[in-house]
């Protein structure tokens, strides 16, 4: 495809009238390209952009855990090959509290936030949070390294192509980032986990 555009665009320059039709096409597809990132977010843009909202409930609160939701168009064939997804649930709590606030994200804007605080549950431990420090590692960065294991494949049907979750391991105290997909055969969902602070493959505790 892009063989092609080049060699239209040098017929188009070897006749003089490519200088504004370019210009213009450039343009477009900066800005088509604008609008589809920003549909598209890593696990740690999704974080960052729901944490103002989370801010402003209640000014204490932290992460909890981070999660890709599996309702993206299944026309797609290529979902989450980027790292990137356009549906999240981001979930924040408050230490030592049961308080719980949930913001979904989808296509780059926040769709919805829920106060999901509720008074029987118990109170959220401070070794289960997770502060942006911890991430240093994007799902972009990781999904390339599990690629590399050649132990997750891209889900083609239910929980399609490739998930993200971060969450806090309370006995370790490793802040993991998950690469999930499934086996080769499409019958066992697997994932992948790594140190969302050095990168490094965190091996399953078997």
């Amino acid at each position: 495809m892009k063989k092609v555009f080049l060699v239209v665009l040098v017929l188009l320059i070897s006749f003089g009238v490519a200088n504004k039709l370019f210009a213009h096409s450039l343009k477009s597809t900066e800005q088509n390209v604008e609008v589809f990132n920003h549909q598209e977010l890593s696990i740690k843009q999704a974080i960052e952009l729901a944490y103002p909202s989370a801010m402003k409930w209640d000014e204490n609160v932290q992460l909890l855990n981070a999660i890709n939701i599996d309702l993206e168009d299944k026309t797609e064939k290529f979902i989450g090959y980027n790292g990137k997804r356009k549906y999240w649930n981001i979930s924040f709590g408050v230490p030592d509290t049961n308080k719980y606030f949930l913001v979904t994200i989808y296509k780059g804007k926040i769709e919805a936030t829920n106060n999901l605080t509720n008074q029987g549950d118990s109170p959220y431990p401070k070794q289960e949070f997770i502060t942006l420090n911890d991430i240093t590692f994007d799902s972009p960065q990781l999904l390339k390294k599990a690629l590399k294991l050649d132990s997750v494949n891209p889900g083609t049907d239910w929980a399609k192509g490739y998930n993200f979750m971060i969450q806090k391991d309370p006995k370790t105290n490793i802040t993991l980032l998950f690469v999930i997909g499934w086996n080769r055969d499409q019958t066992e969902m697997r994932s992948a986990a790594f140190n969302a602070s050095t990168g490094e493959y965190v091996k399953p505790n078997l």
